[in-house]
Order: C-alpha cells, then sequence, then structure tokens
C-alpha cells in the first residue's frame, strides 16, 4: 500500500508538489493565529528599513532610532518586504501579510523538496520523505512564521547554483557562456545572502583542486569575476551612502561584538534575556545607536571588530565555550527549546548517515557538493550567537541526506520482507 502511494506521487509532482506547499502552509498557518499581536512585528532591523524605503525613499535607519543609510542587511529582503508593506501599511494587517508571505515562501522551499531531489539524481522517495516531513513539523517555528528573513529564498536560490554547478561537472563541454551564467547566479545569491560567498568560494577552490585543465582555471576565473560584477552596483552605493568600501553587509563587527563579551550566551534567546547584553546592540539601545550615528556605521563595524577582537584575545577559554556551543546550537537545535532540539538533533543525525550513502547511491559530484556546502557555510555562525534560521539555506541538503537514508533503510527492510515472504513460499 505504502509503496502504490509512493509510486503514485512520484508520477505526480504537481500533485505533490501541492500536497506538501498546502500542509507546511497549514500546519504554519494554525501557529500563526495562536502568535501574540506584539510577536509579529518582530521583523528587526530589515523592517525598519522596508519603513524607511516607503517613507523616506532611502536605504537606511535599521537601528532603534534613525542612524542614517546602512548596509546592516542585504538589498534583497528589506526591498520585498517595503513592497508588502506599501500593498497592505505598516500596520497590523501589513504585519500579518508579512507572515503570510513568510510562511508562503517556507512552504515553496518545502514544496520544491521532492523537484530537487529528482535534479540531484536521488530516488523519488528521498525528496518525497524530505518534503512531507519537513512540511508537518514546524523546527523553526518562529523564524517560519512571524520571524524569518531571507533564508528560504536563499535556499532556493542556492539550490540553483548548485544544481547548475553539478550540471557544469558532469557535462562534457564546459563553455564560458556557461561560466557567465553561473557567475550571474552567484553574483544574484549573493544580493539574496551575502553569507552564500563561502560555499561560492568553497566550489571554486574545490573545482580547482579536481579539475586542474585549463577550462576550470578559466571556469573558475569567469565565474568569480562574473559575480563580483554582478555585485558592484550595491558595493559602489555603499561606497557613495556610507563614505567608505564595504562588501554587501556591513555588520560582522556589530554582531561578533554582541556575541563576544563578558555577558554573553550561545543563544538569542538567552543572549536577549540578558539586560546588559541588550543594551549593547543599537537595534535595542538608543545610546548606542546614537553612536553609530555619531562615528556611521561604517567606522562603527570597524570599532566593534576592534572590541570583539581584543575581548577574544583576553578571553580565549571563554570565546572556545561559546564558539562550541554555538556550532551545537547549529547542528543539533537550541537546549531551551526541546521540541526543536529533538527534531533537529533526528533528522540531522539521519542526514549525517544519508551523507556517506550520498556518493555510493547519487553520485560523487552529489556527494563532493554537498559536502564542501555543509562545511564552508556554517563557520561564521560558530562565531556569532545563534539564530535557528540561520540553517536554513543549506537544511535542505541535510533534509535530503534524510531522506535518502530513511529511503534506503525502508527498501531494505521492504525487499528482506519480501525475500522471507518468497522463501516462506517455496518452502
Amino acid at each position: 500500500m505504502l509503496g502504490k502511494l509512493k509510486s503514485q506521487l512520484a508520477a505526480r509532482p504537481s500533485l505533490t508538489f501541492l500536497l506538501i506547499f498546502t500542509l507546511a502552509f497549514l500546519v504554519r498557518f494554525a501557529i500563526l493565529l495562536n502568535v501574540p499581536r506584539p510577536n509579529l512585528r518582530q521583523a528587526g532591523e530589515a523592517g525598519r528599513i522596508a519603513q524607511s524605503l516607503i517613507f523616506r525613499g532611502q536605504f537606511a535607519d535599521p537601528y532603534v532610532i534613525p542612524t542614517g543609510p546602512t548596509a546592516h542587511t542585504g538589498p534583497f529582503f528589506p526591498m520585498l518586504l517595503a513592497g508588502v508593506f506599501k500593498l497592505f501599511g505598516t500596520g497590523d494587517r501589513g504585519y500579518f501579510a508579512r507572515c503570510i508571505l513568510n510562511i508562503g515562501a517556507y512552504s515553496l522551499l518545502y514544496a520544491f523538496f521532492p523537484a530537487l531531489g529528482r535534479a540531484f539524481a536521488f530516488p523519488p522517495s528521498a525528496g518525497l520523505m524530505a518534503g512531507f516531513a519537513s512540511a508537518l513539523l514546524p523546527t523553526k517555528a518562529s523564524a517560519e512564521v512571524f520571524r524569518g528573513w531571507e533564508e528560504p529564498y536563499a535556499a532556493l536560490i542556492l539550490a540553483l547554483a548548485l544544481l547548475w554547478t553539478l550540471r557544469r561537472w558532469e557535462s562534457p563541454r564546459r563553455n564560458a557562456a556557461g561560466a557567465i551564467w553561473l557567475g550571474i547566479i552567484w553574483g544574484a545569491a549573493l544580493y539574496v545572502s551575502f553569507s552564500l560567498c563561502s560555499v561560492l568560494i568553497g566550489l571554486a577552490i574545490v573545482d580547482l583542486w579536481r579539475h586542474r585543465f585549463p577550462r576550470a582555471v578559466r571556469d573558475t576565473g569567469v565565474i568569480l569575476v562574473v559575480a563580483f560584477a554582478v555585485t558592484v552596483p550595491w558595493l559602489l552605493r555603499n561606497h557613495q551612502q556610507l563614505h567608505g568600501w564595504t562588501l554587501m553587509r556591513d555588520n560582522l563587527g556589530l554582531e561578533l561584538q554582541y556575541s563576544n563579551h563578558d555577558h554573553a550566551a550561545a543563544s538569542s534567546t538567552l543572549l536577549n534575556a540578558d539586560a546588559a547584553s541588550l543594551e549593547m546592540h543599537p537595534n535595542n539601545s538608543a545610546r548606542e545607536a546614537m553612536i553609530v550615528r555619531e562615528l556611521g556605521e561604517i567606522e562603527y563595524n570597524r570599532r566593534e571588530m576592534r572590541l570583539a577582537r581584543e575581548w577574544i584575545a583576553a578571553h580565549p577559554g571563554d570565546f572556545s565555550r561559546l564558539s562550541t556551543l554555538r556550532f551545537l546550537y547549529f547542528w543539533l537545535g537550541p537546549v531551551e527549546h526541546p521540541f526543536e532540539l529533538a527534531i533537529t538533533s533526528a533528522y540531522t543525525l539521519v542526514g549525517l548517515w544519508g551523507l556517506v550513502l550520498l556518493g555510493k547511491k547519487v553520485g560523487r559530484n552529489q556527494f563532493v557538493i554537498w559536502c564542501t556546502a555543509l562545511i564552508c557555510y556554517p563557520p561564521l555562525y560558530y562565531f556569532v550567537q545563534y539564530i535557528s534560521r540561520y540553517r536554513v539555506p543549506i537544511d535542505w541538503l541535510i533534509w535530503l541526506s534524510a531522506g535518502l537514508a530513511v529511503s534506503a533503510l525502508v527498501e531494505r527492510r521492504f525487499t528482506s520482507a519480501t525475500e522471507e515472504r518468497a522463501y516462506r513460499r517455496a518452502a
């Protein structure tokens, strides 16, 4: 019966997509209906920038008081959010619409799991299991309902970039036009989430290491140059508005200092509960935001980076402890939320088992791409406060690996049971 249902779903991808999307949406919408109204307004710095875009036409003022032009976030999500607020207003209706958009984005991501599985040559059952399990289990409930930012969009564009990379690696012809298009995809990805840059660099290094022929060198150069060229308009905007050179975002110094100090905790839930810590972030503290306004955002982040380095050098033991805890939080989930901890730990560990099977059952190139993304993306998040949404861009990789492991186990047991029945009939 189960096998027949699986075959029917695999044969009807549009129906499967609709079922997973609907299931994911309804589960998270039910949670939304029980969220206290004040929590719906927790759009953070991105929400304030969106309002600045609407009322002043400026990508500015991410903190608790106006501080001027900003590069605290990338451009994609605040601009998307500004469109929502433009349509629905900046009152309760607008924030409710933002939550609906957020739920829809996550539901769309989960509904794509079977298609992503097929595209990367996974067995159909792996994508189906990953899609339905992720839809049914809101492991990052607050992020998936009302605290989410650009993460589901980053996951989707990362999937596109990795798929294009896989096809280039497996193609006998690697022309320059394909490298240009891949560079454009990566450049667009950096507008969505600059954190994906580490995956781009990791894949470039791996490609050079594995394919040392001239075309690989040419490809790497073309991809990196084109990706950089795509981001140049925003880099020039930042230089013009902030009066200094910075990357797509400039808040690394702030987040390192906020995450590494005498009162620091590994998780944002615990860190934000500490009054002294809250006063260190301009998102919460008018005093700190005044310093941003006086120094300018770039100089402020340079100061914060210097303070963070000084604290880390003076407290290597505390920094190692915090980083270890953040590593565990990132991969296993938050201790203070038992449900999320249990589910995240379970599918992560099963996903690691699936990673072992990936090279044998799917393909060597898929295995290398999976490992590169899972190794290169997270290190930054071992040094800053844990927030559950940070893992979302690569979480689909873990879900699919877990789906592969479970499908292999089910297939093995089903085969054993079939063989046993056949043996009994023969006896």
